[in-house]
């Protein structure tokens, strides 16, 4: 199983470090980790970097993908059907991301990860949870807004 751990351009070095501890301990799972520019831990349980121009190859295939609760990754991983848990970075200054996470939580796109120490907990859970598809509903007001605006 191919598992994509990306934080986003956030240091969020306790989700790397405790995904890594639990790579340590799976080896029959293979991590690729995307960290941050400021990050200052390295894992060594799987290949990582900080920035690709083409992420999307890499969510592709990936079979799970841990993310934090950026709206961009989260709705751009829905859209591609990926199974992911989402892990709110609570050592932001903002706590924005426990919002779109209780969303997601609530509609069962996704598993929620509140506390890093749970990880592990969490990637076996994927195995048996049942993933609700993201329907996406295409927003159709923009020409009607240009019209409005231009009157």
């Amino acid at each position: 199983m191919n598992i994509f751990v990306t934080v986003g351009t956030t240091k969020f070095d306790s989700l790397i470090i405790n995904v890594d501890n639990y790579a340590g301990k799976n080896k029959i799972l293979n991590f690729t980790f995307q960290v941050s520019d400021s990050g200052e831990y390295s894992p060594r349980n799987g290949s990582f970097f900080s920035f690709a121009n083409e992420i999307n190859e890499l969510y592709d295939s990936a079979d799970l993908i841990i993310t934090h609760a950026g709206a961009g990754s989260i709705y751009t991983l829905l859209e591609m059907n990926k199974k992911i848990i989402i892990v709110p970075n609570f050592e932001r200054v903002d706590k924005h991301q426990s919002d779109i996470a209780n969303y997601m939580a609530i509609n069962k796109h996704a598993l929620v990860c509140s506390d890093v120490a749970d990880i592990g907990r969490f990637i076996e859970m994927t195995k048996g949870f049942q993933f609700v598809p993201f329907e996406k509903i295409s927003f159709f007001k923009s020409e009607e807004i240009s019209e409005f605006i231009m009157s």
